[in-house]
């Protein structure tokens, strides 16, 4: 009788474990899921439906800004619209050496928000007002908040 018993709990727990496990590896993939794949031509042709959500997108990165490395930007497939994205999470900074690199990167798309310019940035005028192939992301409204990246080996 007692045998059975135990049998019975060790079974039970067992149970409870696999189905505990279930609902965390559910948990993981519906995250993974919520992560939407898009292009930065389709970030900015509709960036309504992609506000706040976490976007995986990937492009050559043209700069790394000197001052901390805080911001970068990225080539769309048209040759010449970039993409401004920002160090975010547990990113400190980016390295200058990922100019001229495909690197995918993980984050929040933004619309709407500032970035704050560094005192240096601004001191020395080099955040991106000038004529720079990527002043025209420097002063959007748009740009990713990145969380992940990872450098893409072609």
């Amino acid at each position: 009788m007692m045998q059975r018993v135990i049998m019975m709990l060790v079974v039970a727990a067992l149970a409870g474990a696999c189905n505990r496990s279930d609902r965390q590896e559910g948990q993981e993939a519906s995250q993974r899921q919520e992560t939407v794949s898009a292009t930065v031509e389709e970030l900015l042709s509709a960036p309504a439906d992609y506000r706040d959500k976490e976007v995986a997108v990937s492009g050559m990165v043209t700069h790394v800004c000197r001052h901390g490395g805080q911001k970068c930007f990225i080539l769309a497939g048209d040759g010449e619209t970039q993409l401004r994205v920002v160090t975010g999470g547990e990113i400190e900074e980016f390295e200058t050496s990922l100019e001229g690199s495909m690197v995918a990167f993980r984050g929040i798309f933004r619309i709407g928000e500032t970035v704050e310019v560094s005192a240096e940035e601004a001191e020395t005028g080099e955040h991106h007002t000038g004529d720079m192939p990527h002043s025209e992301a420097e002063q959007s409204d748009y740009f990713i908040e990145a969380t992940e990246f990872r450098e893409v080996t072609p």
